[in-house]
């Protein structure tokens, strides 16, 4: 499908079902979107300082000069005064000019969208493509807006002597059936608390602080048919000793049924889609060495599914060993 990008910069929000092919070639429009997105908006920014700080010169220059010649009594001459008009008027327009760059960058911040976002579903989508049918479909939400907007906002709360607002951002849904006929969900959701609070000192003054804090939490999840996998129900204290999660990842949930498994992990908000390059590589530079400490969702993901596929794996074999063992022994 096709991205209707007039109604996409409306909303945000990219919701399709479809092939990986189509759905990857979707998530490139989008990319590019966003490429072009900062692009303009850097070029705003240049061409708001470049504007807005000479004009700001020229006028301060030209209310000077004049300040200072009433102040003194002294007239200038027509020459100077006629350069002191133009001199102000190009200093007021260029100002001016800069302002209305400044305001086009910040109407466009909108468009300037979360890369770890979109970048998560591109490398998802890869990794499942070869355990996919080649036309099997996928459904796949994305909300692409900022996670502190109001209607994202749950509850306020003091939190010490702070005023918090709690916002809850599911922007994540990835749902398809693989080869195997395994039903397979991944959701992410974002948890945010903005806290702010004022204190006046004895002066009078007043000062008001304000800091941020949140994590991701991801779930994958599978559903199966109970007759492929009986005794499923029984299996959570393996399910919990045979996840395996990337380092400071910390496991929050296991939960068993009939029919299917799911955990649930929790990731810093400074979390990537992946890293690119490696972290042993004597030639990476200090911003990528940054980069790889932070939790890597993609990884995360891609090892809770194995996690939850060892489990049915080992639930499938014993199911076959004890039909072995009855067939056995009705002999």
């Amino acid at each position: 499908m096709a991205v209707n990008i007039s109604r996409f910069h409306e909303v945000f929000l990219y919701q399709s079902r479809a092939p990986v092919p189509e759905l990857l070639a979707d998530l490139k429009v989008l990319g590019g979107l966003d490429a072009r997105a900062e692009a303009q908006r850097s070029a705003l920014a240049w061409g708001g300082w470049l504007t807005t700080v000479p004009g700001g010169v020229m006028a301060l220059l030209t209310y000077g000069v004049w300040a200072g010649a009433v102040n003194a009594d002294e007239q200038l001459s027509d020459a100077g005064l006629q350069l002191l008009k133009v001199t102000g008027a190009v200093g007021g327009t260029l100002l001016a000019v800069g302002l209305c760059l400044f305001l086009w960058r910040f109407a466009l911040k909108d468009r300037d969208l979360d890369n770890r976002r979109y970048g998560l579903a591109q490398v998802l989508l890869q990794r499942l493509q070869v355990d996919l049918s080649p036309d099997a479909p996928v459904r796949l939400k994305l909300d692409l807006r900022p996670p502190d907007l109001l209607h994202k906002r749950v509850k306020q709360d003091m939190v010490g002597w702070w005023n918090t607002d709690f916002f809850v951002d599911p922007w994540f849904t990835l749902e398809t059936r693989l080869a195997d006929g395994t039903f397979l969900r991944i959701r992410m959701v974002e948890r945010l608390q903005k806290r702010e609070r004022s204190k006046t000192s004895a002066s009078g003054k007043t000062r008001t602080k304000t800091k941020r804090k949140g994590f991701a939490r991801l779930e994958v999840s599978v559903r199966v048919k109970p007759e492929r996998y009986p005794g499923l129900e029984r299996l959570k204290a393996r399910a919990t000793a045979a996840t395996r999660l990337p380092r400071r990842v910390e496991l929050e949930r296991v939960r068993v049924a009939v029919d299917r498994l799911s955990l649930r992990a929790r990731l810093s908000d400074e979390w990537v889609a992946r890293p690119e390059k490696a972290a042993d590589d004597p030639e990476v530079p200090t911003f990528w060495r940054q980069a790889l400490e932070k939790d890597d969702a993609s990884r995360t993901a891609t090892m809770m599914l194995l996690s939850l596929y060892q489990v049915l794996g080992y639930a499938r074999r014993r199911a076959k060993l004890q039909a072995a063992r009855g067939r056995r022994g009705t002999v």
